[in-house]
């Protein structure tokens, strides 16, 4: 009787933790920022994220030419990745590719 009972209380956690990974892993979001060559804006206007762990935003250089947004250089074929502490308005700008801006809004969780 015992070795049952262990054993339904190890499935129940078993069950418990995998619930809490799934829950975990499907609230994270990577948003991707692709600047190319042909593009008539490099950066797009505005984005929403949630601070913390959950949201990464990713700068991918796909021109032909160095890219730098917010002070970061960023060669051809490369990538930068930024999360967020703090919630707040965050502003970039590519000086590369005809001075674009572009404001990350970070909200709470």
């Amino acid at each position: 009787m015992q070795t049952r009972i262990a054993f339904i209380v190890i499935v129940a956690l078993f069950g418990i933790i995998g619930a809490s990974a799934w829950w975990w892993f499907d609230m994270q979001r990577t948003v991707v920022v692709v600047i190319r060559d042909d593009a008539s804006r490099a950066l797009p206007e505005t984005i929403e994220l949630v601070r913390g762990v959950r949201d990464t935003l990713i700068i991918r250089n796909e021109s032909t030419i160095p890219a730098v947004v917010a002070g970061r250089s960023i060669a051809p074929q490369q990538q930068i990745r930024q999360r967020f502490l703090s919630a707040g308005e965050y502003t970039f700008e590519c000086t590369s590719h005809g001075a674009t801006t572009m404001v990350v809004i970070v909200r709470d969780p």
